[in-house]
């Protein structure tokens, strides 16, 4: 394993005691959390807020963390870094009106010193009005993305933003398979999917359907609590949202030895007699560069929404 703290590699100063490295898409950020001992010897560095960490293992690569909290304890160090900088969490207000997506996306990523990427995202896409209110800006673009059917990711200092469909679509990663007495994987379903999702607002109104889920399942209404101006904004928020909710019914999760091919946002077929047969999308992955372990979180792949 080998550590590198702003720049430069204390691999051999260090003792590693526990690494854990989280990469996870849509809602949270990357981080990484892990334990040094010799708390004297690794005072020299003088850790503060903001401060750069990576890790690089067996061919794993960490990406560029920022350090958010340090705990000394008992002689041991924990640090627990995000792939977000302090900045990028910080609480405001913004008004954004007849902004292109990507404009918006490189608005924040300069407001917090970042820079930005888009993969699958149509950013000339015009946003009537939106607001960020006492929210930081990664939570602002997460929610904004998930309307358009995107997620938000934070790797390298840069925003990215990756769009569902355009994951899904690609080759991928991995190909498994599951029998019925594999105990490393876990396999649950969260309520029901959604057959239709109308977003409406005093200007304009449209409504997504799923065409896989019966026409008897619940439907969604979502108000004029969105700042919905013209109809191509309401459809695309209505698939957005039909979207994000359908693909939060079923979860798959994968425990294994070390697998540096997990990675949030990667496809991976399963082919299985059992439920989980099918296509998925990586939404979460653990990688314990310790113990030598990895626990990947999967959502399934939906291409029914019109």
């Amino acid at each position: 394993m080998n550590i590198y703290y702003q720049g430069t590699d204390i691999t051999n100063y260090v003792t590693v005691r526990a690494c854990t490295v989280r990469d996870t898409a849509g809602e949270r950020c990357d981080s990484l959390d892990i334990e040094f001992e010799n708390a004297a010897g690794w005072d020299k560095w003088a850790p503060a807020e903001d401060d750069m960490i990576s890790v690089y293992h067996n061919g794993y690569d960490s990406g560029i963390m920022y350090v958010n909290t340090v705990i000394p304890k008992e002689g041991k160090y924990r640090i627990f870094a995000t792939s977000l900088p302090c900045k990028a969490r910080n609480k405001g207000y913004a008004s954004f009106r007849n902004n292109t997506l990507e404009d918006i996306i490189r608005k924040c990523a300069v407001a917090c010193g970042m820079d930005y990427a888009l993969y699958g995202v149509n950013g000339a896409v015009v946003i009537p009005y939106i607001e960020r209110i006492t929210e930081g800006c990664a939570a602002f673009l997460a929610r904004l993305l998930a309307l358009e059917g995107a997620v938000l990711k934070c790797v390298n200092g840069k925003f990215t933003a990756i769009d569902i469909l355009y994951a899904q679509d690609r080759d991928a990663m991995q190909e498994l398979q599951a029998t019925s007495d594999q105990a490393d994987i876990e396999y649950s379903r969260n309520g029901l999917a959604l057959r239709k999702v109308t977003i409406s607002s005093p200007y304009a109104e449209a409504s997504a359907y799923d065409a896989a889920v019966d026409e008897s399942h619940n439907q969604l209404v979502i108000s004029s609590c969105l700042p919905v101006l013209n109809s191509a904004q309401a459809g695309r928020w209505a698939r957005g949202k039909l979207l994000w909710v359908n693909r939060k019914c079923e979860s798959m999760i994968i425990r294994n030895t070390f697998n540096l091919g997990f990675t949030a946002m990667e496809r991976i077929d399963v082919s299985s007699p059992l439920s989980v047969n099918g296509l998925w999308i990586i939404e979460e992955v653990e990688h314990d560069l310790i113990n030598l372990k990895t626990t990947a979180t999967m959502r399934r792949c939906i291409d029914t929404i019109i």
